[in-house]
C-alpha cells in the first residue's frame, strides 16, 4: 500500500513539475516575442512648441541640450508598449504612454534596461514650459536655460538637476529616492518636496521663494545669497536644525521643513 502511494505521489509531482516548466517556457517565449523593442525618434521645430508634457511609467527621463533649434525625442516601443506623440493647436507637445500589456506580460524577469530610457534634447535656451511625470526611473536635467515653468514628478527614482536656469517657477516632487540640485538658478520660486528620501542642494539660487520639504530624509547643502537677504521659516521634527525657526528682514523667502530628518544649510556667495 505504501509502495503504491509513493509511486503515485512521485508521478503526480513529476507531472506537476512538467506542467509548471511548460507554462513558464510558454510565458517566457510569449514575453520574448511581445517585448521586442524598437528604437524610435521624434523631431519637431522648437518654435512650434510652447509646452512639453510627458507622462509615462517605469521609465528614466533625461533632458539635455540639442545641437540645433529642434526638439528631439529618442525612445523605444514594442507591440505592447507605445507612445502617443503629438503637437496640439495650442502648441503643446504631449507624449503619453500607451500600454497594452496583460497580467501574463508581467511574469518573469525583465533585465534589459535600455528600452526604459527616454532622451529629450531641446535647444539650450528653450522657451517652452516643461512637465514630466514618471515612476521607477530617474529624471535628469542638465545644462539648460528654460524660459517656461518646470514641473517634475517622480516615484521610485531620483530627480537630479545640474547647471539649470529657469525663468519662471520650478516644482519638484519625488518619493522613495533622493533629490539633487546643483548650480540651479530660478528667477521665480522653487517648491521641492520629497518623501522617504534626502534633498541635497549645491549653489542653488532664487529671486523669490525657496521651499524645501522632506519626510524621512535630510535637507542639506548650500544656498546662494547671504543670510541677511532671506526671511526664514524652518522646522525639523525629530531631527537637528542649524537654521532659526523664524527670521525676518529679508527680501527673499526660505521655508524648510522636515519630519524625521535633519536640516543643515549654509549660505554662499
Amino acid at each position: 500500500m505504501n509502495t503504491i502511494y509513493k509511486k503515485t505521489s512521485g508521478i503526480l509531482i513529476a507531472l506537476g513539475l512538467a506542467l509548471v516548466t511548460s507554462a513558464c517556457t510558454t510565458d517566457s517565449s510569449s514575453q520574448d516575442t511581445s517585448s521586442s523593442y524598437e528604437e524610435k525618434n521624434y523631431t519637431v521645430e522648437s518654435e512650434k512648441v510652447s509646452q512639453i508634457s510627458l507622462t509615462t511609467q517605469d521609465r528614466a527621463i533625461e533632458l539635455i541640450a540639442s545641437n540645433d533649434k529642434q526638439i528631439h525625442i529618442d525612445y523605444f516601443e514594442s507591440e505592447k508598449e507605445s507612445y502617443d506623440l503629438k503637437v496640439s493647436d495650442n502648441k503643446e507637445l504631449t507624449m503619453n504612454a500607451v500600454n497594452h500589456k496583460n497580467w501574463k506580460d508581467y511574469i518573469g524577469l525583465d533585465t534589459e534596461k535600455t528600452h526604459r530610457n527616454i532622451k529629450i534634447a531641446v535647444p539650450t535656451d528653450i522657451a517652452s514650459g516643461i512637465h514630466i511625470k514618471t515612476t521607477n526611473g530617474d529624471i535628469k536635467v542638465s545644462k539648460l536655460n528654460i524660459a517656461g515653468a518646470v514641473d517634475l514628478a517622480n516615484s521610485g527614482g531620483k530627480i537630479e538637476l545640474k547647471n539649470v536656469a529657469v525663468d519662471k517657477s520650478l516644482v519638484l516632487k519625488t518619493k522613495n529616492d533622493d533629490m539633487l540640485l546643483s548650480d540651479v538658478n530660478i528667477k521665480g520660486s522653487v517648491d521641492a518636496s520629497n518623501s522617504d528620501g534626502n534633498i541635497k542642494v549645491t549653489s542653488v539660487g532664487v529671486d523669490d521663494t525657496l521651499k524645501l520639504n522632506s519626510k524621512n530624509g535630510d535637507i542639506t547643502g548650500t544656498i546662494k545669497g547671504s543670510y541677511d537677504v532671506f526671511n526664514i521659516s524652518s522646522k525639523a521634527s525629530k531631527g537637528k536644525n542649524n537654521l532659526p525657526e523664524n527670521k525676518s528682514g529679508g527680501n527673499k523667502t526660505l521655508e524648510v521643513n522636515t519630519n524625521n530628518g535633519d536640516i543643515n544649510l549654509e549660505f554662499v556667495k
